[in-house]
């Protein structure tokens, strides 16, 4: 199992990489009493014929391996509390997998360090374009990291007082859509 969303979202992270994706859109939502993780991409997309066998763990597309736990987990989780997890692709279309889960679900996996996932992947894709959008019923927050590479010019995203800047804004945006812990 996977202990918390932050795991959930490297792992969506990492399938949205081995496909090639140029843009990637992470969410993360508080809707009523729901809370929506959703990452969608440009990548390869997901042959018409496999789509169906993407939430199987004996289902895998990676060399040498034969299984995939990744999203069969992700729709165990969210299913185990009464949510629900959907995949939409197409092949040259990308992927999107959004995952419903009921905020005060006392079975609810922690969000985990969501921000210390986040600005580690995001300053070791130097070619990937990402969008991350927080919100929740008030109001939405978002960081592009293409608007980030404008302001900065030729400073790499690994730069340490880039590095700084991403892990403050997303926390400041984090704390302003409410998506933290209360327990």
């Amino acid at each position: 199992m996977i202990e918390d969303l932050a795991m959930h979202l490297a792992d969506l992270l990492a399938n949205s990489f081995r496909a090639g994706a140029r843009r990637i859109e992470v969410g993360l939502r508080r809707r009523g009493g729901d809370l929506v993780l959703e990452v969608a991409d440009d990548g390869a997309g997901i042959p018409e014929g496999e789509l169906g066998k993407v939430c199987d763990p004996f289902y895998t597309t990676k060399p040498r391996a034969k299984i995939g736990l990744g999203l069969p987990l992700l729709v165990q989780t969210a299913e185990e509390v009464g949510g629900e997890c959907r995949v939409e692709s197409g092949p040259g279309q990308g992927t999107r997998v959004a995952a419903r889960l009921p905020w005060d679900h006392p079975d609810r996996p922690p969000l985990g360090d969501l921000v210390g996932t986040l600005v580690p992947l995001i300053a070791a894709s130097p070619g990937v374009e990402f969008c991350v959008e927080l919100s929740d019923d008030r109001e939405t927050w978002r960081l592009s990291t293409r608007e980030v590479r404008e302001r900065i010019g030729d400073v790499p995203l690994t730069h340490p007082d880039v590095l700084f800047f991403l892990e403050r804004s997303l926390q400041e945006g984090m704390d302003r859509v409410g998506l933290k812990e209360e327990r």
